[in-house]
């Protein structure tokens, strides 16, 4: 129960690079390409600690998704409180020429099995990244854009949590 807020929640930056060829290359070594992102909080005991707190010292994003929890849907930290960590997915990002065969999905699993295997719940915030050249907040182009993420997420098994706050729940078959 007594926890030193600077202690949580883990911060963890995920780089993913691959090798491309051309056929310049003549079987060589490849150019390394970076092909996503991903930034990620994992809230260790999520349910036992007062999360909205513990979460507004770290920066505004991760406080909204304290707040959200705390406020809108306590019943998903109450699940925490028989243990479990709480896996927050800041940032998710698949460089545009990797985008096909749900490569995100994958980043995510992968994530899931490694940093994030005692996790019990992620929460994301399905919202385009704010960007150059990306529509404007509040236009059709960025409600477009965000009922896409909502559809791909949906397609990996979140659910609705409150807004634009997606939850996974079943790590069956994600984590190995």
């Amino acid at each position: 129960m007594h926890h030193d807020p600077d202690d949580y929640p883990l911060v963890w930056n995920v780089s993913v690079s691959g090798r491309t060829w051309d056929d310049a290359d003549d079987g060589g070594d490849g150019t390394e390409v970076r092909v996503g992102e991903a930034e990620l909080y994992v809230v260790p005991d999520a349910g036992i600690i007062d999360l909205f707190l513990t979460l507004d010292a770290v920066n505004q994003h991760v406080a909204a998704v304290g707040e959200m929890l705390t406020i809108n849907r306590p019943d998903l930290v109450k699940d925490l409180a028989l243990g479990g960590d709480l896996l927050i997915l800041s940032k998710l990002h698949v460089a545009p020429e990797f985008r096909r065969n749900k490569l995100g999905h994958e980043i995510l699993k992968a994530v899931l099995s490694s940093v994030g295997r005692s996790a019990s719940k992620v929460i994301l915030e399905a919202v385009p990244a704010p960007a150059e050249n990306a529509p404007a907040e509040g236009t059709a182009g960025y409600e477009a854009a965000k009922a896409s993420l909502r559809r791909y997420w949906e397609s990996f098994g979140f659910q609705a949590a409150h807004g634009d706050y997606l939850v996974f729940e079943d790590m069956n078959g994600v984590v190995d």
